[in-house]
Formats: C-alpha cells, structure tokens, sequence
C-alpha cells in the first residue's frame, strides 16, 4: 500500500503443519481483511491423507508434520484439516472470505512423470496429500473443497 499499488484480493498459504493452527489463521485472515479492507483467499493449502508412499521419492508430509498439523494422515483427517481451513475463510467478517485453493489435488504418483523435467523418474514428494487416494479414487476432502 505504501507504493500505492492497486489490489482487489489479498492472498495467503496456509498449511496447518508449517504455519500454524487454523486458530492463527483465523486470526491473520480477520485482521488482513479488516486492516486492509479486502477480500480474502487461501491460494493454496493441503494436507495428507497417509503416511504412506506410492513411489520411491519421500514424501513432504510424513509423521512430524502430522503431528504438527494435528489432524491424523487418514482420509478423514485430510477432510477435517481442509474443512477447518474453509471455515476460517467463511468466518472472515463482512463476508471478506473468497474462498480456498487446494494446492496440487490431482498429483499423485504416476510412473516416468516425476517433478524434475530433467529426470522423468524422479517421483512426486506430495502424493499422499492429493485429494484421490492410491487406487485413484476421491477421496472425502474433495467434496469437502465443493464448499469452499
């Protein structure tokens, strides 16, 4: 603001495992949107839905970041963590909350398409937080993201 360029919505990630509880989200949100007088979006957020690999490159989300986010790698905790970011959105005054982006939902593994161009089979760090599980079936949070 103080080069005085313009803006319509301000946006922010969040991922519960690196940057908090949806609580301190909540409260960055409300206070952004009120200071500001803008409207509100996650631009981007996830969360896993297992511990497990369905490839050989580890994956991003393993048990620490479990723990931190505070919701369990299953199918419904994955569907809980993301319900929880929509609704801090919803409850952004004034009806400043635009809504939620999920980061990467249909990244899952699949073989000689990996991250690196340079190297096809370098896998996927982040399957297990797509929203479609190893058999490639919806998984419960996409649903979930039809509410955002």
């Amino acid at each position: 603001m103080s080069r005085g360029v313009p803006f319509d919505v301000i946006g922010v990630s969040h991922y519960i495992y690196w940057h908090g509880s949806v609580a301190s989200l909540q409260a960055n949100i409300n206070d952004l949107a009120a200071r500001y007088g803008r409207p509100i979006v996650v631009a981007e957020t996830a969360y896993g839905f297992t511990l497990a690999a369905d490839d050989s490159e580890p994956n991003i989300f393993n048990s620490s970041l479990q723990q931190a986010g505070g919701y369990p790698a299953t199918a419904q905790g994955q569907a809980d963590a993301l319900r929880a970011v929509i609704n801090a959105v919803k409850a952004v005054p004034n009806g400043r909350g635009l809504g939620v982006f999920y980061w990467e939902p249909t990244w899952t593994a699949v073989s000689g398409n990996g991250w690196d161009p340079a190297n096809p089979s370098s896998g996927n760090g982040w399957e297990n937080q797509a929203l479609f599980d190893y058999g490639d079936r919806a998984l419960p949070a996409l649903a979930v993201l039809g509410t955002a």
